[in-house]
């Protein structure tokens, strides 16, 4: 997460949601402005900068990557009631985005700044951990 958002901006949510009807995996859900711009491409550029990070031959333990956009509820609803800078924050047997999610956890679910931090510039508090 850091080394994607220190090259391309922070995100407003960066989390694993794992859906009952699922077998094991897990979602990665992600919300940024800058996956906004151009979507596709930037949903592109974002699972291989990933795989760069993470390795490729981890990417399948992922059943799928999801961005969601800034204006979806489910996002607001995430961001108003579990706010997580850069930690971690787990929510068990909850509906959202539609689905009935067995288990989530939410790295960050954080409001961009209003000045819109440029890429580069973290924007964090405290030191959880580093590596996600």
């Amino acid at each position: 997460m850091h080394e994607i958002a220190d090259r391309n901006g922070e995100f407003t949510l960066f989390g694993l949601l794992k859906r009952s009807n699922s077998l094991g995996d897990w979602d990665l859900v992600v919300s940024a402005p800058w996956l906004e711009r151009v979507k596709l491409k930037a949903l592109s550029e974002f699972v291989d900068l990933l795989a760069k990070s993470i390795g490729r031959e981890s990417l399948p333990q992922f059943a799928r990557v999801e961005s969601v956009p800034s204006d979806d509820p489910t996002l607001e609803f995430i961001l108003d009631s579990f706010p997580v800078e850069d930690g971690e924050i787990r929510i068990q047997n909850m509906d959202l985005f539609g689905l009935q999610i067995e288990e989530a956890i939410l790295f960050r679910a954080r409001r961009p700044d209003s000045g819109g931090a440029a890429p580069g510039t973290p924007v964090r508090a405290g030191g959880s951990s580093r590596h996600r």
